[in-house]
């Protein structure tokens, strides 16, 4: 039975959710640690049904306690086992496998993984599957959100203190997907003690390491200060530079200030290996012998080391600017930064496209505008030179002939997931394989797939369509879109780079309404995105094959915001920030 929530409130106390259904649902809340349910008292009124939790008497005359309790649907005796699953629910499965594998020691996961093992292929015996239905007999399936209430989940938290305000019960709404991808919302539930000292916390494992690297900086960066100024390129989440990186760095050799300037390099991934005490010191060690310090994206080492003040730290954010939220535009949801110990805060500058996008990245890294540097992307000063466009389509059309014998289109998604670690994209929820592949047979194109790098999983492209869908992750996206015909992409800012092309760029965002409520978007789509959009996998494949792209002219406003003044952007950081030079435009006017 179909449910949809319609509208979720507060009265006092009282948790009031409203859903339409053809006929009496019984909501509940589900906490899957304890595996208890809490009903909901229901008021029915045709199809609509109102259900009320207490939160002050949540359960056994108390308050409902501590924890995510997922909302959801209770399955009967008759449903909660493997055969009725495999036969109505299969999905079912799927989420107890993914339990039974987090139940699996440590070690034997890791080796499972390392054999390219995951919680889909390991052998559970039905026995195992059956009984972990059993014991979690519960369905956010039949459950959908009305789209006006996905933009204000998150909104709908609400504290209520006790005791002269010493402690506070605080609730709130987190939206998520489960394994399948299918969206589901918990309700959390946290007691809280007020905290005179906010920057102070409770001495954890995490808490020693800060205390420990800090300590150790400070001594480290004693011994190590060199006296030629030293310029180091420092990365933690990859293991060579960005285009960003890289331009800075090769321009100050052009210009011959590697001999002004010792040049130093450290490149490592702490997200997919695992890290020692060693590799930590090494990172710290070459921060403490430089005087200024490049890094691009996220470097969780400066959640432990504060830089002096004799050091400029700068970002040099490779992106210009996308749709999802990111840093502290997330503040308050999941994966939202610490306000108080967070690398975003360290920086002395960081770069960004131009004027208008300071406002937007003040937010993301919570610093003051004055810290953000309009030099433009320097990954970009030659993305325009019709030498390098001319090789780029000379390499490409040489390595794969078909090319140039259709039409090409590009599919550049971001991922999905809170971060690196947990990086994915839902290929088969959201791509038709065979419809995509039957348009590219009729209008003889070639679908690209250049995956976000984060994700580690290539597209599961059947043998049968490889010949029209091919994955070439591998390959720079910069150099692919110069033999496109048009861009697919959703949250990413990929398509900043597209518009100074001026190509075309179709935005498919299939799950718009859930990842604006799980991620948070900092622009709404609907209103920002300089091309057509599809919701749906025909819709893609309709507007791909019509060609409707191209009666969809790009927003002029955004097309001035997102040009880059060409061939000067590593010159403007080089002048401004390692020179010391007064670089008209760069810094904001007082």
């Amino acid at each position: 039975m179909q449910i949809v929530i319609e509208d979720i409130s507060w009265e006092r106390a009282f948790l009031h959710i409203t859903y339409r259904s053809d006929c009496p649902g019984k909501l509940m809340l589900f906490r899957t640690k304890t595996k208890v349910f809490i009903p909901l008292s229901e008021q029915r009124d045709g199809n609509v049904t109102k259900a009320t939790l207490n939160l002050a008497q949540g359960f056994d005359r108390e308050p409902l306690g501590n924890g995510e309790w997922i909302i959801c649907q209770r399955l009967s005796e008759e449903e909660a086992n493997i055969e009725w699953a495999r036969k109505n629910a299969p999905f079912l499965v799927d989420l107890a496998r993914k339990r039974l594998w987090g139940e699996l020691p440590k070690r034997k996961k890791r080796l499972q993984t390392a054999q390219g093992v995951d919680f889909s292929t390991y052998s559970f015996s039905d026995e195992e599957i059956s009984g972990n239905i059993a014991e979690y007999p519960f369905s956010t399936h039949n459950i959908t959100y009305a789209p006006q209430l996905m933009g204000k989940l998150t909104e709908l938290s609400h504290a209520f203190r006790y005791v002269k305000g010493a402690y506070a019960i605080v609730a709130f709404f987190i939206p998520s997907v489960d394994v399948t991808d299918y969206f589901f919302v918990e309700f959390s539930v946290d007691y809280f003690v007020r905290n005179k000292r906010p920057r102070r916390r409770k001495l954890t494992k995490r808490q020693i390491e800060r205390i420990v690297f800090a300590a150790y900086y400070k001594i480290a960066r004693q011994f190590l200060k060199s006296k030629k100024e030293k310029v180091l390129f420092l990365k933690e989440n990859g293991d060579s530079p960005t285009e960003n990186m890289a331009a800075i760095r090769d321009r100050m050799r052009e210009r011959g200030l590697d001999g002004d300037f010792c040049i130093k390099e450290r490149y490592r991934n702490t997200f997919t290996t695992r890290q020692n005490l060693g590799s930590w010191l090494k990172d710290i060690n070459a921060i403490a012998g430089s005087k200024y310090i490049f890094i691009d994206d996220y470097c969780p080492v400066f959640n432990f080391v504060v830089p002096d003040e004799d050091t400029v730290l700068t970002q040099v954010w490779h992106a210009g600017v996308g749709f999802k939220s990111v840093g502290y535009a997330r503040f308050g949801i999941k994966g939202s930064p610490d306000p108080f110990q967070c690398a975003h805060r360290r920086y002395d500058y960081a770069l960004v496209g131009n004027e208008h996008l300071r406002e937007i990245y003040s937010e993301v890294f919570g610093i003051g505008e004055d810290a953000l540097l309009a030099t433009g992307m320097p990954r970009l000063d030659h993305f325009l030179d019709e030498s390098r466009i001319t090789d780029a389509k000379k390499r490409l059309y040489a390595e794969y002939p078909w090319m140039q014998e259709g039409r090409v289109i590009v599919f550049a998604p971001t991922f999905r997931g809170s971060g690196q670690a947990t990086a994915y994209y839902p290929y088969q929820e959201y791509l038709d394989f065979h419809a995509l592949w039957e348009m590219c047979e009729r209008t003889n194109s070639y679908f690209v797939v250049e995956m976000h790098h984060f994700v580690q999983e290539p597209p599961p492209i059947p043998e049968q369509y490889s010949n029209r869908i091919i994955d070439l992750s591998h390959e720079s996206l910069n150099d692919l879109m110069y033999v496109s015909a048009v861009l697919v992409t959703d949250y990413s800012s990929c398509f900043y780079d597209c518009l100074l092309l001026q190509k075309p760029i179709v935005f498919y965002v299939p799950d718009k309404d859930e990842y604006s409520a799980i991620r948070g978007v900092q622009r709404p789509v609907d209103q920002m995105a300089p091309g057509i959009i599809c919701e749906t996998s025909s819709d893609l494949v309709g507007v791909l094959e019509n060609e409707s792209y191209a009666a969809v002219v790009p927003d002029a406003s955004m097309m001035d915001r997102g040009f880059e003044r060409s061939g000067l952007a590593a010159d403007r950081v080089i002048d401004a920030i390692l020179l010391g030079n007064e670089v008209p435009g760069v810094k904001a006017s007082n």
